[in-house]
This record gives structure tokens, sequence and C-alpha cells, in this order.
């Protein structure tokens, strides 16, 4: 079974990643740096939207590996890198070992969806993870950022499970076809809370 509880522990040997196209381009978020770029912002989504009143959702930002994970009838299917946007690599094997990646969704959920998010490596496991290696005889990792790229590429997903790695979500991709009027859809902050009810962090 693909997503058998047995697949966190890892186990699968990639000699090499796939490269896979994304459904829908995987962008980088826009910065900004001052008030005055903000009510830029807050001025051209009211000109983009005229009347129809809008809130805002705020969150924190990770800063970790962008990944999207792809769903169907409730179970993961595949987990594929940011890459440069159109194309990523399939780290599913590798993914499957994320305590906080739901192999199976609890309740309701789409059948086909795409949840994204952040694949980080917590500071106590990446601290405790350094002081082993050093313990080795080998050389510390340099931040945690970099390591949580790496162990996804691993290629023995054994070796990634090791890591402890969190994956944490910020945004649900739905097919064009989905009805959006849904009340778990209708706004992005229910969206995150539907997904949290789904299992995802």
């Amino acid at each position: 079974m693909p997503n058998s509880p047995t697949k966190r522990v890892g186990g699968e040997v990639n000699k090499s990643f796939r490269q896979v196209t994304h459904r829908f381009p995987m962008l980088s978020l826009g910065n900004t740096y001052s008030i005055g770029e903000i009510e830029e912002f807050e001025a051209r989504t009211r000109r983009l939207i005229g009347d129809h009143p809008f809130s805002y959702t705020c969150e924190l930002k990770y800063d970790g590996v962008a990944i999207g994970l792809t769903y169907r009838h409730g179970e993961l299917v595949q987990a594929v890198t940011r890459g440069n946007g159109t194309v990523g690599d399939d780290i599913t094997a590798n993914a499957r070992t994320i305590g906080t990646i739901p192999l199976k969704l609890y309740g309701s959920y789409p059948d086909d969806f795409e949840a994204r998010g952040e694949v980080v490596y917590p500071f106590d496991e990446f601290e405790a993870f350094n002081r082993q290696r050093e313990a080795d005889g080998d050389e510390p990792f340099a931040n945690p950022r970099n390591a949580a790229s790496g162990s996804l590429k691993l290629q023995n997903s054994a070796e990634c499970a090791k890591r402890k790695l969190m994956f944490c979500m910020y945004f649900m991709m739905l097919p064009p076809d989905v009805d959006i009027s849904d009340a778990h859809l209708a706004t992005h902050s229910n969206r995150l809370e539907w997904a949290r009810q789904m299992g995802f962090k």
C-alpha cells in the first residue's frame, strides 16, 4: 500500500528524481519593504475588485522549502518541489516520511486538490542532528533551510526519515471546476481551517 504507515520510516532508494510539470505554476511570494508599497497593493486590490468588501488573512512566513502535495480521494499521490516554478522534482517517497504530511485525510475533503506549503527543519531537531554529526566526526550543517532542502533530495528515504522535518501548509490549490462558494472554500482563512480539520499542520 503506497500510503501505509510503514512508509513513514522510508526505505525506498531513488537513483534519480523524476521531473514533474506543475499543474498550476508555483510562483514565489512577492516582497514589500515599506508602508507605501503596502498602500499601493491595497489601492490596486480595490481597483481590481471594485466595491466588493474584502479582508486580509495574515500568516507567518516559514523559511523552508516550498513543495506541492497532490491528494486524490483523500490520499497523497504525489509530492513535488517548487523547482523553477514550472517543473519540479518528484520527492514523494521522501515526503511520505514526514510525520506532518497526512498520507490519508480526515473528515471531508475535495476529491482532487493540491496542498502547498513549506518543509522546515525545526531548530531543536536541526541542532540535535548537528550534535550527532559532530559526534560522528562529520561537519555540521550550516543552516536549517539548506539542510531541509538537501534532506528532501536524499536518495534513500530512510535517511530523510531520520531528519524529522516538518511540513506547514499555507495554500490549497483547487481545480477550476470546483465551486468555491462552498463555506469551506469561500475565504482563505476558511480553507486553512478546513485543511487543519483534514489533518494538516
